[in-house]
């Protein structure tokens, strides 16, 4: 009798799950980028090392010399004459090297001062117009602040130290209100634009902005033998710069303001928000000093005293000494 056994057949089936298939779809695109890099790296290396080597060799005390020389010979604000001079200097530079040099025209947003003054009533009841430019040349841009508004601020003057928040804290917990006046602040503890936006805010009329000695080496020594702030800066030097919020050109935000392309209006919202809203102007340290040493009210509060005693100042003020400052 024979015994017939059937066993029961099984088909074998292997299924690859979602997380297993995008794992291996991740592994060869890895694999791919690591293939692609590998071959490209010698070109990219040779063509690194092919504008090192030619910066290099075009080098040498002479040519730095001259570039630094022509470079520097005049000023070139952007929108100048001489900063279309200085681009085709860069250009001709370039072009002899052998680099692919080419020009893009770009039409932003321009500030420039057409008027500025400042004038000072003391309380024995004199007035001094102080100066506003440290060199006799005409070629010198003028010292100002970028995008400030034109404008005219009188008013008793308030030292606020760096222009910080915590500053205004500090004067109103001693009682003193700076709403109408004209506040002075030391360039250092925040963007300028910034300093400008606060003192608005806190009902400033204007604001005076100078650059005290530890911004040039010189924090905690004493005066230089030649009169100077520090181991750069003259006494009757002045820091320009611009009081815009943002980078950039405010009438293309994000993108390039070149010819032809879109642009914002320039009384729209979003341009308006980054100009200050006050007008402000850019003091040496000399005149700063002459202001600030007449002030009178509370005591300088001993925090600001490393700022303040660096020019004689005690007292904080408001007044009794006022100023007058017009720009446009």
């Amino acid at each position: 009798m024979a015994l017939n056994v059937q066993l029961p057949s099984h088909k074998s089936t292997t299924k690859i799950s979602p997380p297993a298939l995008s794992l291996t779809l991740v592994l060869i695109l890895f694999l791919s980028l690591l293939g692609y890099y590998t071959l490209h790296k010698t070109q990219t290396t040779m063509a690194a090392h092919h504008f090192h080597r030619t910066f290099i060799e075009a080098s040498n005390n002479d040519t730095i010399s001259s570039y630094l020389r022509s470079l520097t010979l005049h000023p070139h604000v952007a929108g100048t004459p001489n900063a279309l001079r200085t681009r085709q200097y860069v250009l001709e530079q370039l072009t002899q090297l052998g680099f692919d040099t080419h020009v893009v025209k770009y039409q932003p947003l321009l500030s420039y001062p057409s008027y500025r003054s400042l004038s000072v009533q003391f309380p024995d009841g004199t007035c001094q117009s102080l100066p506003l430019d440290e060199f006799r040349s005409g070629e010198v841009i003028e010292p100002y602040h970028a995008y400030s508004p034109s404008g005219n601020a009188a008013g008793k003057v308030v030292y606020v130290n760096y222009g910080r928040r915590e500053d205004y804290s500090k004067l109103r917990e001693m009682g003193v209100n700076v709403s109408g006046c004209v506040v002075i602040a030391r360039n250092g503890g925040l963007f300028r634009g910034k300093v400008v936006e606060i003192a608005a805010g806190e009902g400033a009329a204007g604001v005076l902005l100078y650059t005290g000695r530890e911004r040039y080496g010189m924090k905690n020594k004493s005066m230089e033998d030649d009169g100077s702030v520090g181991r750069f800066f003259p006494m009757d030097g002045i820091e320009r710069g611009t009081v815009m919020r943002g980078l950039g050109d405010p009438l293309t935000p994000g993108w390039g303001g070149v010819e032809g392309g879109e642009r914002l209006g320039l009384r729209d919202k979003e341009v308006m928000e980054r100009f200050p809203k006050i007008p402000s102007l850019p003091i040496s340290f000399d005149n700063a000093r002459t202001i600030l040493k007449a002030l009178e009210g509370p005591e300088v509060p001993f925090e600001w005293r490393d700022g303040a005693l660096e020019m004689g100042v005690l007292k904080v003020g408001s007044g009794p000494v006022a100023v007058n400052l017009t720009y446009s």
